[in-house]
């Protein structure tokens, strides 16, 4: 596994050594060390990009909100990665687009300033025109009441049939 120095995650991440100490601390972000002799930190490139996502994330959003964040992603997602989550902030909320398998994806409030309805289904996204057509004409393709030579010849398809 390739790790980087301290230094580079400094040039890498654009955050100031003194962030990442703190980080480190909280336990936010937590270095390994390979040599404990030579007090050598590393990082790895999961870590580069949870480093970069929280630089983001601070935009727009305190720390104490980011472990919010962490702390609900770990409690409901299994892992605290920050990286590879589509995050909405809006009005002081943080929600995810959580992505579901064989569904369209949906938002969920991560994080709140009051900490109400965290957790809490926001959005529930509709699939696109495109699908509700395709089972439109699947519907009609096994319909035994419907002639689908007639519906394909009423119908406008979206795409070649």
């Amino acid at each position: 596994m390739q790790h980087f120095t301290r230094r580079e995650t400094v040039i890498l991440t654009r955050t100031s050594a003194a962030r990442l100490t703190y980080l480190a601390r909280t336990g936010v972000v937590v270095p390994l060390s390979e040599d404990s002799a030579a007090k050598q930190l590393y990082y790895t490139w999961e870590q580069i990009l949870e480093l970069r996502a929280i630089r983001h994330l601070r935009r727009q959003v305190s720390l104490q909100m980011i472990r919010k964040i962490l702390a609900f992603l770990e409690g409901t997602a299994g892992d605290r990665a920050l990286h590879d989550k589509h995050l909405i902030i809006s009005n002081g909320e943080v929600s995810w687009l959580q992505p579901q398998e064989n569904t369209e994806p949906q938002v969920v409030q991560v994080a709140a300033k009051a900490n109400r309805h965290v957790g809490q289904l926001k959005l529930m996204t509709l699939p696109s025109l495109i699908n509700f057509a395709d089972e439109v004409w699947e519907t009609a393709r096994n319909s035994k009441v419907i002639d689908f030579e007639s519906f394909r010849q009423r119908v406008v398809p979206f795409r070649p049939r």
